[in-house]
């Protein structure tokens, strides 16, 4: 058992080697490619959930997927916590079309469209200018309005595609990070290429908070995507995702081991792949036993301390850590914000709002319904509880 041939890849967006328990997924997308290929009508994709349950992983599968089936796609591109609209659509706006035109020839056509991306990142005054050996196009995607902007670039491209008898993909990580105004602009722009039964599709990741927010952003949306929630492993597809990997290389593991593995690390796909990882390297010998498994226990806390917990408590002003803190001391689940007020020490919830807010900002909690709020990173209360308890 060589660590230079460890099969596990514990990281952000580091794809494992075996993605367990996500084959309803990768059907859903499947059905999209093929009806929109067809002309019919499907609704783009939106996948939410915690830190480390896989929605980047799974976004990359299904970029390989568009690509196999003769897709133009964007790649899988993150967007930032105050991003250039304009700037991040144009971008994968000329990452689609270029793609297509590595496959056709119909220069021209692509042309007249990458005008159009230019006059989309130009149309509001100081927004950075997208290197393209074209002209802005005029009276397109130029007139400043995000919401007609962005609906005449998607409607250009969808046209393009259709020419060519192929797809275009948006695949658009940490959409949480948009501001409500870009949130709307793709609501309506989606909507207008479905209406129009274009081929062009978007499938969006981002914390739980996004679907409440692109509701917000416009009421229709509830119906214009199709939402799923990506969480915690089922007991089997976990254990598959744990010894999966071992196993292609000849590596088994006890029953009880890989049984404890999977409960210690509560289903959760980053969890499972940081025990793989310390168990190959410690384990002398096939199969990895529960021996084994108490060795390694304490390096993998410690790994997920400094690594996936502890950047994110970092995160916070020391005001807001202890309002973690106080957060995790009330035990699992949503809490009320009026009693996280209390075990913070302050009486009045009001006093403490602007810590909320500003974690909830931050990405580390988010508010699964009113009056309530709950962390985003997945068994943070309990580190907060062994490492940081409130005073």
């Amino acid at each position: 058992m060589n660590k230079r041939d460890n099969p596990y890849t514990p990281g952000a967006g580091r794809k494992p080697r075996t993605l367990a328990g996500r084959d309803q997924d990768l059907e859903s997308f499947q059905s999209l490619v093929e009806r929109l290929g067809a002309g019919s009508y499907e609704r783009s994709l939106v996948y939410t959930g915690l830190r480390g349950v896989g929605k980047t992983v799974l976004l990359m599968e299904l970029d390989v997927l568009a690509s196999e089936a003769g897709w133009a796609t964007t790649d899988v591109q993150e967007v930032g916590s105050q991003p250039d609209f304009r700037v991040t659509f144009a971008r994968m706006a000329a990452r689609l079309l270029t793609n297509m035109s590595r496959r056709h020839r119909a220069r021209e056509r692509i042309d007249r469209a990458l005008s159009v991306v230019k006059a989309f990142s130009l149309a509001f005054p100081g927004s950075v200018e997208i290197r393209l050996d074209v002209e802005a196009a005029t009276g397109t995607a130029d007139s400043g309005d995000p919401e007609q902007d962005l609906t005449e670039l998607l409607q250009e491209i969808g046209h393009v595609a259709q020419a060519n008898q192929m797809g275009a993909l948006f695949l658009i990580d940490e959409m949480q990070n948009l501001d409500a105004q870009s949130l709307a602009a793709i609501c309506i722009a989606f909507q207008a290429v479905s209406r129009d039964a274009l081929p062009v599709a978007m499938v969006g990741a981002g914390l739980p908070e996004l679907r409440v927010r692109l509701w917000s952003a416009k009421p229709y949306a509830d119906r214009l995507f199709s939402y799923a929630e990506l969480g915690r492993l089922p007991d089997a597809a976990a254990r598959g995702a744990l010894i999966g990997p071992a196993a292609a290389a000849g590596v088994d593991y006890e029953e009880d081991t890989a049984r404890q593995v999977v409960a210690e690390a509560a289903g959760y796909p980053y969890f499972l792949q940081e025990y793989g990882l310390e168990l190959w390297n410690y384990a002398e010998r096939s199969p990895i036993t529960l021996e084994d498994l108490n060795g390694v226990r304490g390096i993998v806390k410690d790994s997920l301390a400094h690594s996936f917990f502890g950047t994110r408590f970092e995160m916070g002003t020391e005001t807001e850590q202890r309002y973690l803190s106080a957060m995790a001391s009330l035990g699992e689940g949503p809490q009320a914000v009026a009693a996280v007020a209390k075990a913070f020490g302050a009486n009045d919830q009001k006093r403490v709002s602007v810590h909320r807010e500003s974690l909830i900002r931050k990405g580390l909690i988010w508010s699964p319904r009113r009056g309530q709020v709950d962390f985003t990173v997945p068994l943070f209360g309990e580190f907060l509880r062994e490492n940081h308890p409130v005073d």
